[in-house]
């Protein structure tokens, strides 16, 4: 998605006399189809500017720094020696695998976050999509919301679905969540895009594949059970009467 960073300038007493932007290295930055300048008015209430650059999404795959590059002749910051301050634009990737579940008991499903700072996790929203109103987790007697810490860059977020809920979807069917993401190193970041999460739910089955041969040949009969999500917890064979 594109992003907006910007630079707030203060003690003011009129507009800035020069605006611009520059890479990292110090190459000039024009409008054109990868960046827009918006150079700020100047707010007499608060003596401040601000000015934004607007970088599209095509470019910002990594952590980009940026100068910020203003003059004040009132503050005789006069070319050359106009003041150069260091803007930031830190990335993160989403992603979240989908996951069969079943209706019976509660589910959890994950939403992952990549390249963060460890010192710095960020706020993880979660949303039912049948009306996009954020989950709180908090005492919710359908939800629950692990936000999850970062180690190496990484953070999982976990929304517990409790087993009233999940018995309200039908076997076969399949639901989504969406998870969105807000900067704590940055809080002036707006919140991130919606990543899909979603869910298919199984139908338990058991098929006996039964035989038949010859009277006196050794014998192997089987069970097939499907709709699971990890191993069977008890497994046994009994005599049609009841007998283990």
């Amino acid at each position: 998605s594109d992003s907006t960073i910007s630079c707030n300038v203060t003690g003011l007493t009129k507009a800035l006399d020069f605006v611009d932007w520059e890479t990292s290295s110090g190459t000039d930055i024009n409008n054109d189809s990868k960046y827009t300048i918006t150079n700020g008015i100047f707010d007499e209430t608060t003596n401040s500017e601000t000015t934004t650059l607007a970088v599209k999404g095509s470019i910002s795959a990594v952590d980009t720094n940026y100068n910020c590059v203003v003059g004040a002749d009132e503050w005789a910051i006069v070319s050359p020696n106009y003041r150069k301050t260091l803007v930031s634009l830190d990335v993160f990737a989403m992603s979240s695998t989908p996951k069969f579940v079943t209706n019976k008991v509660e589910q959890m499903l994950t939403c992952t976050i990549n390249g963060l700072d460890d010192n710095n996790p960020v706020e993880v929203i979660w949303r039912d999509t049948s009306d996009g109103t954020p989950l709180t987790g908090a005492s919710d007697t359908d939800y629950g919301i692990d936000q999850g810490t970062v180690s190496s860059g990484t953070q999982s977020s976990v929304l517990t679905i409790k087993t009233d809920k999940m018995k309200t979807y039908n076997t076969g069917s399949s639901f989504t969540y969406k998870c969105s993401a807000k900067s704590s190193q940055y809080p002036e970041s707006a919140e991130s895009t919606e990543l899909d999460v979603e869910a298919n739910v199984l139908t338990f089955g058991v098929e006996a594949v039964s035989k038949e041969v010859l009277v006196g040949s050794d014998s192997t009969i089987s069970c097939n059970v499907t709709g699971l999500t990890k191993a069977l917890d008890f497994v046994d064979w009994e005599t049609s009467s009841g007998t283990d």
